[in-house]
């Protein structure tokens, strides 16, 4: 278990860290950084069907690479760098989040339940909604 799991396991967080592993991007992350990542919560996955999930990680490995990249982007941003803005991030993915921090703090419209835990060179901000990129064919 590195750091990132380990920080995301003390978060309560089980189900993006499998994610991760099985996507390749946990080596990616525990590779190098610094990176902020966005990790969903269990309850943000058990939205989903247990056959979309499934299919998720076991059916379409460049979907789970898309969906696993595009909650991480490369530099180390704590939340207060967020407030009063409105700042598009681009993923590892190569997509764009629109984080917005005019009020509460929001990822694509995914509301940071638990900001700045610290993983080494990484923050995690924890997210109540899984995040799609917008890519043709990233749906399940």
């Amino acid at each position: 278990m590195n750091t990132i799991e380990a920080a995301m396991g003390g978060a309560g967080l089980t189900s993006f860290p499998h994610v991760l592993r099985a996507s390749g991007c946990a080596d990616v992350l525990a590779g190098g950084g610094p990176f902020t990542i966005f990790a969903p919560t269990d309850a943000a996955f058990e939205k989903f069907s247990r056959a979309s999930l499934d299919h998720l990680l076991r059916g379409d490995a460049e979907l789970l690479r898309a969906v696993a990249g595009y909650h991480f982007a490369a530099g180390k941003v704590l939340a207060a760098r967020f407030a009063g803005k409105r700042i598009r991030a681009l993923t590892h993915e190569g997509s764009h989040l629109i984080i917005d921090g005019k009020g509460r703090l929001r990822v694509n419209g995914a509301h940071v339940v638990k900001p700045d835990i610290i993983a080494g060179a990484c923050v995690i901000h924890v997210i109540d909604q899984v995040l799609w990129p917008r890519k043709p064919g990233a749906t399940l």
